[in-house]
């Protein structure tokens, strides 16, 4: 199995500054064990944007760190594999913003890459959890 990390849960993970689900916890391991557990380039692309804003509730902290190094750093803690952004990642990423009716780019790839990998994304977003609770067959999700 493996499973794809989105950008809060990645940051949540490395940093263990909020308690993950057990359910999440064990995906993980069972992915980073089978060499299966992947971060989206969209994920260093959301973390820069937030790091960009003004420190607030909820946002990531990524320190002294510019994005790109912190980005690096948290791969290789967290033991993912950047999973690349293809022709067929992209097309799909269209169609999600027509299914799933929100146009963040982030969550629209980041659906398109579980999709087409055929794999779960670890997350809270409530968006998310809903499409995956509405249409099992297009998305899964485990909430973390």
């Amino acid at each position: 199995m493996g499973t794809l990390l989105d950008a809060h849960t990645l940051y949540w993970f490395v940093t263990d500054s909020v308690q993950l689900d057990a359910s999440a916890l064990v995906a993980i391991a069972d992915s980073r064990a089978a060499g299966r557990l992947y971060v989206s380039p969209m994920t260093a692309w959301e973390l820069s944007v937030a790091a960009q804003k003004p420190p607030g509730p909820g946002r990531p902290n990524l320190g002294d760190l510019p994005p790109r190094q912190w980005f690096s750093d948290a791969i290789a803690i967290a033991g993912a594999k950047v999973t690349p952004i293809r022709q067929v990642i992209a097309l799909e990423a269209a169609e999600v913003a027509m299914i799933y009716g929100r146009k963040d780019p982030g969550d629209c790839f980041l659906i398109a890459t579980a999709r087409v990998k055929r794999i779960p994304i670890i997350t809270r977003d409530g968006a998310m959890r809903d499409l995956a609770r509405d249409r099992p067959d297009y998305l899964t999700v485990i909430a973390c």
